[in-house]
């Protein structure tokens, strides 16, 4: 399946890694991923990343979206660093690029529809869970994107 990922900015959006395997929210045409913390109107889907894609840029290893600034990961582990608050969608590392819009294709390998919405999924986990699933999804991006910290 072919999807959309087009930022929200502020931390709305899911982060997308090569090779994740996760739970990841559609909106509910099941053509992009959805931007919302927590909503009752998306699709939760259990899927693998398999290719992300920029029409200027080509391929990308990832897109990391913790923080207010998110990191464009490139296929050699070099990274675009783009402000995600105050001057949304500028460059903030390197500065000697120009990206005029920041929407990627996304190949996801759906293996489960679950029939959720992340509203559900959120009423249904604990909190002492949603803490251990954060630190295992931190420690997994970070082997996927072959970094130290994050």
């Amino acid at each position: 399946m072919i999807l959309t990922w087009q930022p929200n900015w502020y931390e709305l959006d899911q982060t997308i890694i090569i090779g994740d395997t996760d739970y990841f929210y559609l909106d509910k045409d099941e053509k992009t991923f959805a931007n919302d913390l927590v909503s009752s109107e998306d699709k939760e889907v259990r899927g693998e990343i398999i290719q992300i894609t920029h029409r200027e840029l080509g391929e990308r290893l990832g897109v990391l979206t913790i923080g207010l600034s998110y990191k464009f990961f490139l296929k050699d582990g070099t990274f675009i660093q783009v402000d995600a608050e105050e001057n949304i969608g500028e460059i903030e590392y390197p500065n000697d690029i120009k990206v005029n819009d920041w929407i990627l294709n996304v190949e996801l390998n759906v293996l489960e529809v679950t029939g959720l919405s992340s509203l559900e999924r959120s009423k249904r986990t604990m909190k002492h869970e949603r803490l251990r699933l954060e630190k295992e999804r931190r420690e997994r991006y970070k082997r996927l994107l072959n970094i130290d910290k994050l």
